[in-house]
């Protein structure tokens, strides 16, 4: 037996049967989340690696499902609820490893993973490798929980609006989870693209930004708060982060034949309804799990390039109120659980 094996069945050992972990059974309110005792620890398939979450990011998707909307929602009923089981939620998870099926990770390293296979409100997840990458020295497990999904879906997002050199984009939501990530990478191209920048957001959240980045390169604030029209800018680009109402009432900011890239990607139809008078070109974008781009966000964390805003952190037993807070929609930055508590 060669030491690395050795060393592998003795931390291997150490792992316990059973954990805690917040199930649904149901979905609904916040409430239908129980935190319990004597869950089950997920058994490793190959090519995957067993995390000792540490702290686990919650984002809007996870209220969703809760609430039994969406792709996640659709999962959930029909591999648990279906089947008479009770499902984990939660995509973003940072830890340690402490066994692994795979020749990339060792016990002992640091990760960080979007999953969105669930399971994060727990102690202990079992992750795919090709989601997970190690968590650079300089940035800590509760600043990798947070970024998962933000950082991925923020550095994706970019590059599939593809903006170019000299044109005016639109942004709503700039100092929510993805928002506060993506303002910043837009304030790159400002710099390096002569792209031009206008914001959608209350009072509160301009001056909050003002933490992240230097305003008065922005090309305007729009405050959504006042009930006024919004002013007619022949902008080039709009990326929506919200939908809904306030997607459709920020095209009349946008010349004809205009580019909208909508996350909430249900809002989609809406959209293209709404602006079909100025033949806008309206898509929907979904997040896609990637080891790499997980990398490559980290690192720009640990670089000092990308500012992460970590609003509060609840411990995982706390996690109904998490989700309420969450739901209020005022968030700066992100929401994170500690699974130790």
């Amino acid at each position: 037996m060669t030491t690395s094996s050795i060393n592998s069945t003795a931390a291997q050992t150490q792992v316990p049967n059973t954990q805690h972990a917040a199930l649904i059974r149901e979905f609904g309110e916040p409430e239908v989340m129980q935190y319990q005792d004597n869950v089950a620890i997920p058994e490793l398939q190959d090519d995957q690696v067993l995390v000792k979450i540490a702290y686990a990011g919650i984002n809007p998707v996870d209220y969703k499902t809760r609430q039994g909307k969406g792709w996640g929602a659709e999962n959930i009923r029909k591999d648990k609820f279906d089947n008479d089981q009770p499902a984990i939620l939660g995509f973003d998870v940072s830890g340690e490893v402490v066994s692994s099926n795979s020749d990339e990770f060792a016990i002992g390293d640091r990760v960080a993973a979007l999953t969105f296979s669930g399971g994060g409100y727990a102690q202990y997840v079992a992750v795919d490798a090709k989601l997970l990458a190690k968590v650079p020295e300089n940035v800590t497990l509760e600043q990798a929980g947070a970024l998962p999904c933000i950082g991925q879906t923020a550095v994706q997002f970019a590059d599939f609006a593809d903006i170019k050199a000299g044109e005016h984009v639109v942004i709503n939501a700039p100092a929510g989870g993805v928002g506060h990530l993506l303002i910043q990478l837009l304030m790159d191209k400002v710099a390096q693209d002569n792209i031009k920048v206008t914001v959608i957001c209350s009072p509160e959240k301009y001056a909050k930004l003002d933490e992240l980045i230097d305003v008065s390169k922005l090309a305007g604030w729009i405050d959504y708060t006042k009930d006024e029209d919004f002013p007619d800018l022949q902008a080039d680009m709009l990326l929506d982060l919200v939908g809904n109402e306030a997607g459709v009432r920020a095209l009349s900011m946008l010349k004809s034949g205009a580019r909208v890239n909508v996350l909430p990607t249900i809002w989609v139809d809406k959209l293209k309804e709404a602006g079909e008078q100025k033949n806008l070109e309206v898509s929907g974008y979904k997040a896609q799990r990637s080891g790499q781009d997980m990398a490559r966000v980290l690192q720009q964390v640990a670089n000092g390039k990308l500012a992460l805003k970590i609003q509060k952190t609840y411990p995982l037993s706390d996690v109904v109120a998490a989700h309420h807070k969450l739901q209020k929609g005022d968030a700066f930055g992100k929401i994170v659980l500690d699974a130790a508590k």
